[in-house]
């Protein structure tokens, strides 16, 4: 996925230079930030996989990489957001960005629900 982000950004610095359009400019970086941040997303959804593979699940490590990854999808979804209602070319994301909001907040809440778990985690092994 992540490599798919950039070959989309090599089309678009291509169609740069054949779109003379004042909003190309502001779409050019919407995509940048968007493929950005999918592939940071990539990377902190590999680290936890990695993480799951070993056995350690309920980590600080892992509580902070779902906040990170919950973050950085409730950013790319404000800042599609933000960018369709401040330009009217770009194409209006209206239920995509709206979506990325509500999966970014359930990240969140899952590292949240992680950091609980990390708790009885520890009182458990306190009480054996």
């Amino acid at each position: 996925m992540g490599v798919s982000e950039y070959w989309k950004i090599l089309r678009l610095s291509y169609e740069m230079g054949k779109d003379d359009t004042d909003d190309f400019v502001w779409y050019f970086l919407l995509q940048g930030i968007q493929a950005l941040g999918i592939i940071c997303s990539c990377i902190a959804f590999f680290i936890l996989a990695l993480q799951a593979a070993k056995g350690k699940i309920f980590t600080r490590g892992n509580e902070l990489l779902l906040m990170i990854f919950g973050s950085i999808i409730l950013a790319l979804g404000s800042i599609s957001y933000l960018f369709s209602h401040f330009f009217s070319t770009i194409e209006n994301p209206g239920a995509a960005s709206s979506l990325l909001l509500l999966v970014g907040l359930s990240f969140i809440f899952f590292a949240l629900i992680f950091k609980i778990g990390i708790g009885m985690q520890q009182d458990q092994d306190l009480t054996i």
